[in-house]
């Protein structure tokens, strides 16, 4: 592989590698550390499917580079251009960013608030941006039913039991009897805030220093989304208590208020934003994901499963009232 990174970064850069190292990161692309006589870089062999687009990143990114927020820095090769390909497979290269990566549930108080108020930057400066792909919109609703998730999560029970993944069979069934009596209030999509945003904003894509957040990266599924769902999202996989799927409200109305300052939301917003979220999670059958994927780690797939069913079993219980607390809390400042 380093021959390979060698030839590449020398013909498409006129870099010299000293070092190269592959990355465990997302699913579904390669992504590579390099230390070359210029510096160092991340490498990314970037996927590419109706909701992973590597061509908008660069200009997004130098967008948002220009508003001030701390996001990837692109480089173009020598022919001028970001984005390359090689046997058919497309790369590009970005400046290195120092800092930590953290994993799912471990943001402290402050991580929290900067990451709600980085997330309301974002949606503010992207709003005179020409609009992104839709994310989750019409043709989400229209395709993404409780009728054929109940479909997929039968169909994932049977595989489940004929390979002998016994540990999934107990959340597969839970996901197929609530399918059956599955009711959330109308999603009225007209009256939910969309904007263009990360679509895929959490905390594994932030790049943290000692006391900020240094970069946002992985702007491949950037799209335009119900802004509260990823208010929410985000939330639940940076929170500590979340990792056993159980939300805090008080924790959440607190994260959705550092939003707020920077960003709006309307009553209707704060209302939905627990349905939205409840509705994606247990719509889209991750165990299938898994199941399908051939990535080196498809483990994540896996893992987003186990916990958003954990999710699903809180909201099952507690979602009314949730719903009812952040009006409560929050609309007086929507």
């Amino acid at each position: 592989m380093m021959r390979f990174v060698n030839d590449i970064i020398m013909q498409q850069y006129g870099l010299e590698v000293y070092e190269s190292k592959k990355l465990a990161i997302g699913a579904g692309s390669n992504t590579y550390f390099l230390r070359t006589n210029a510096g160092k870089f991340i490498l990314k062999n970037a996927s590419t499917s109706e909701i992973n687009n590597p061509q908008n990143e660069p200009a997004l990114c130098e967008h948002l580079l220009r508003k001030g927020l701390p996001v990837s820095e692109f480089v173009r090769n020598l022919g001028g251009e970001y984005l390359w390909t090689h046997d058919s497979a497309v790369y590009h290269m970005q400046k290195f960013v120092e800092g930590e990566t953290l994993d799912w549930h471990t943001a402290g108080d402050a991580l929290l608030d900067e990451s709600a108020q980085t997330l309301a930057k974002i949606h503010a400066a992207l709003e005179d941006y020409p609009a992104l792909p839709v994310g989750i919109g019409e043709g989400f609703f229209r395709h993404m039913t409780p009728g054929n998730a109940l479909k997929s999560y039968k169909k994932s029970y049977k595989h489940a039991k004929s390979i002998g993944d016994t540990a999934s069979l107990e959340d597969l069934d839970f996901r197929i009897q609530l399918m059956k009596r599955f009711a959330v209030p109308p999603i009225r999509l007209d009256l939910l805030t969309r904007k263009n945003t990360h679509g895929d904003y959490f905390i594994s894509q932030l790049i943290c220093g000692e006391n900020q957040i240094n970069a946002v990266i992985d702007w491949t599924t950037a799209c335009v989304h119900p802004v509260v769902w990823e208010i929410i999202r985000s939330y639940s996989y940076a929170a500590p208590e979340c990792a056993n799927g159980e939300l805090n409200p008080r924790r959440l109305v607190a994260y959705a208020a550092q939003y707020l300052k920077h960003a709006d939301l309307t009553t209707y917003d704060i209302k939905m934003m627990p349905y939205v979220f409840y509705y994606q999670i247990a719509v889209c059958d991750y165990y299938n994901q898994y199941y399908q994927s051939t990535a080196g780690n498809r483990d994540i797939y896996l893992r987003q499963a186990i916990l958003s069913t954990k999710l699903m079993r809180w909201f099952d219980k507690n979602i009314d009232e949730l719903s009812a607390m952040m009006v409560k809390e929050l609309s007086h400042t929507g």
